[in-house]
């Protein structure tokens, strides 16, 4: 008993929290038991006096202090043993059998330490002797002590329980965050190559057509590369970032096009703070200018447009095309970035592809504001 006492006061774990140190912990189970001790003193003085029988509240509060204080002292002992023995299968019975005799062994230690101090707090059973104290406590009272122990068992039960139920779901909760960082990270890596083909025909193609055109355009890919690797592990960038890659790839369009290929982008000042998916915007183009210029030999027009709407950001690309022939599947551009927006903002977001009642395309993400990363 003494060498669990000494372990429960060096490793018995707390009632409340983790890490807080003995001193917190005595702290804790000494405050505890102190306002138990102050309840039972209550009870038992307001019942003396609706009995009518003398009994003074010191005379009652030192009773309750006293036998409270031993099973203080006994609570660290009955922490450490429902750690090393827990409640729980496969070993639930050798567990009770421990606690059995455990608690047994506690309500005699208390009986025996307050049989000690009974005749100076003025306890009413007390007899001549120590012995004859105690047989007496113990044929009134040993029964009322057994489950006290059973209660600091279930307590701590229920406190371990309770941490490990919070335990899992952190765990839980890291374990998605790091899943959801994989499949971003996975999309934005099966987008790059997408792009990067795209790019390079159109460099193989003007290889035969303009050399100096397709030295440049290559120049162009080469530092746009560059800015994809340099934010390889942000999952956001601000528009103005965005716009910047943005304005590139579409330099490289131009090229591709041969000139046919204009744009705008019509964005306030005060919007390009805002927090976005990196490359979200270059699929939706990519789809404007398949639909809007790759069907047709004359020229066509893509406006890039952003706006805040309240606490939501709206981005949109619009294009002078055809506009989306039915049963449209779509490629993987707007697919990625459909997916990127669910894992980045759940239910908080919106891609829409629609014709335009003027004939084209119109692209648009609402997502929400954010300027802070």
């Amino acid at each position: 008993m003494a060498q669990l006492a000494r372990e429960a006061h060096e490793r018995a774990r707390p009632l409340v929290g983790n890490g807080s140190g003995i001193g917190r912990r005595g702290a804790v189970i000494l405050a505890a038991w102190t306002l138990v001790a102050m309840l039972f003193a209550g009870q038992a003085w307001f019942a003396a006096q609706v009995r009518g029988e003398p009994l003074a509240w010191a005379r009652a509060s030192a009773i309750w202090l006293v036998w409270a204080a031993v099973w203080a002292v006994l609570t660290p002992i009955a922490l450490r043993l429902e750690a090393r023995f827990p409640l729980q299968r496969p070993r639930l019975l050798s567990a009770l059998a421990v606690h059995g005799v455990a608690s047994a062994t506690c309500a005699l230690v208390n009986l025996a330490l307050f049989a000690l101090a009974a005749p100076v707090i003025g306890a009413t059973q007390v007899e001549p002797t120590w012995l004859g104290t105690f047989s007496r406590l113990l044929s009134t009272t040993l029964l009322l002590n057994l489950p006290v122990y059973w209660l600091i068992v279930a307590a701590a039960h229920v406190e371990r329980l309770v941490r490990t139920a919070r335990e899992k779901d952190r765990r839980q909760l890291r374990l998605e965050a790091q899943l959801a960082d994989a499949r971003l990270q996975t999309l934005r890596t099966q987008l790059q190559p997408h792009f990067l083909f795209n790019a390079l025909n159109t460099i193989s193609v003007l290889m035969h057509e303009n050399v100096d055109t397709a030295d440049r355009i290559l120049l162009q890919l080469s530092a746009l590369l560059r800015r994809s690797l340099d934010s390889t592990d942000a999952h956001e960038v601000t528009l103005g970032e965005e716009i910047g890659f943005l304005e590139s790839y579409l330099e490289i369009e131009q090229a591709r096009f041969g000139g046919r290929l204009s744009y705008r982008i019509l964005i306030p000042d005060q919007v390009l703070e805002a927090r976005v998916p990196n490359l979200i915007l270059q699929p939706l183009v990519e789809n404007a200018l398949r639909h809007g210029l790759a069907t047709r030999a004359g020229p066509g027009r893509v406006e890039i447009k952003a706006d805040r709407r309240g606490d939501s950001l709206l981005l949109c690309v619009v294009d002078d095309g055809r506009g989306l022939p039915p049963a449209t599947t779509e490629r993987v551009g707007l697919a990625n970035a459909r997916a990127r927006l669910r894992l980045l903002y759940a239910d908080r977001q919106r891609l829409d592809v629609r014709n335009s009642d003027d004939g084209g395309v119109i692209a648009e993400i609402e997502l929400p504001w954010r300027t802070v990363p």
